[in-house]
């Protein structure tokens, strides 16, 4: 599971580490062509924007295969469809072989990949899903959420940002605001072997279980090498980043990783100790030659009255609001404390207070905290400024 909290093994007995396993992964894993799967997205054309999103953002996706799902000894056709999808999420967020083996390994020994799915508590609390992630209202998801396998791969992955207040210690951000890690966010887990990685993301009561199935995992890539799967978005169009908007990302993008710092830079760039969220959008909008804009989060908003979007009419480069309660009600307009900037694909790029850095992570739409979305730039490089 995904909360350090205790929980029984979910199948199969404790593996020892392997020392030398990161070579073997590299080595034997990667070897085989179209082990990253191919991604293709179905009925584009009658989509809304809104279904695009995964965690914190919209609806589930629907998963489908083209040809056959391979036979692997030992595995439903359920349990390998399970591990296609992992494998194709992974793909989708620009993630490779290594990524994909430590999210079959979790989800192999969390939920015996996707065969034990749940646990059913007195309160309606509990672990659920595929990765056996945490239901409680605010953390991960709904139980619908978690139990979809796209949704709860794509939180795995990129982790997600709790909208209520949680004790998860090191998950940082403190009540409100904390973001949950997903494995982009664990440093140096690109050189982990794939079971120091899993642990890191799971913090598991049982840290050595699941280095014992990367060799199922191994069988079941190499099974799967070429099987094509789709995700439907069922409604999803997504518009190409173009004109100001993208000369706006391109501008952000230059500071992932850059330190959070509350009350630092502006459209210049960082101060000596970081960049807050509405200084990051004011360097970022600055790159399309938007300048001018007000200091704070609010202010921004308030400044931009009267260019309101909506969810299904997103498009990349607006900014998103949000109101966490820091400074009032949370989701009130008045109490505005959080601005991100939407780059397509469902995700945002943000400097987080939760992470304390500029980070992408998905959108949260369907957060208590979400206001508002609302738009500077077009993108066919128009540029269109508040009152």
């Amino acid at each position: 599971m995904s909360a350090p909290l205790t929980e029984a093994p979910a199948g199969g007995s404790k593996g020892l580490v392997l020392a030398l396993i990161l070579a073997l992964v590299v080595g034997v894993v990667m070897a085989p062509v179209g082990l990253v799967l191919l991604l293709a997205l179905e009925d584009e054309s009658s989509a809304s924007a809104s279904t695009c999103l995964g965690p914190n953002g919209g609806q589930a996706l629907t998963v489908s295969t083209t040809g056959t799902m391979p036979l692997v000894p030992g595995y439903s056709p359920q349990q390998v469809t399970l591990a296609a999808t992992i494998m194709t999420v992974a793909e989708q967020n620009g993630l490779g072989a290594h990524a994909q083996i430590i999210g079959i390994i979790t989800a192999i020994q969390e939920s015996t990949l996707g065969a034990h799915p749940s646990i059913s508590l007195p309160n309606g609390d509990g672990d659920a899903g595929p990765f056996q992630q945490r239901q409680l209202d605010g953390w991960y998801g709904s139980l619908t959420q978690v139990t979809d396998p796209v949704y709860a791969a794509t939180a795995f992955f990129t982790g997600v940002t709790a909208d209520s207040p949680t004790d998860y210690g090191s998950a940082g951000g403190g009540p409100g605001y904390g973001h949950l890690p997903g494995l982009i966010d664990i440093d140096g887990w690109e050189t982990m072997t794939p079971g120091e990685a899993a642990q890191a993301v799971q913090r598991s009561a049982y840290p050595d279980a699941y280095q014992g199935h990367v060799d199922d995992a191994q069988r079941l890539m190499s099974a799967l090498s070429g099987v094509t799967v789709n995700i439907d978005p069922s409604a999803c169009t997504e518009i190409t980043a173009s004109g100001d908007a993208a000369a706006a990302i391109e501008r952000g993008r230059t500071l992932l990783g850059t330190p959070y710092d509350f009350g630092g830079g502006d459209e210049n760039g960082p101060s000596p100790y970081g960049i807050d969220c509405s200084g990051f959008i004011m360097y970022a909008l600055a790159g399309a030659g938007v300048t001018g804009l007000p200091r704070t989060s609010q202010q921004q908003y308030d400044y931009l009255a009267g260019h309101d979007v909506s969810v299904a009419d997103i498009q990349p480069g607006d900014l998103i609001f949000e109101s966490w309660g820091r400074t009032g009600t949370a989701g009130s307009p008045g109490a505005i404390s959080h601005v991100t900037m939407y780059i397509g694909d469902g995700q945002v790029i943000e400097a987080s207070r939760g992470a304390m850095k500029v980070k992408i992570s998905p959108t949260r739409f369907d957060s208590h905290a979400f206001v508002g979305i609302r738009r500077v730039l077009t993108n066919d490089s128009t540029t269109t400024e508040g009152n």
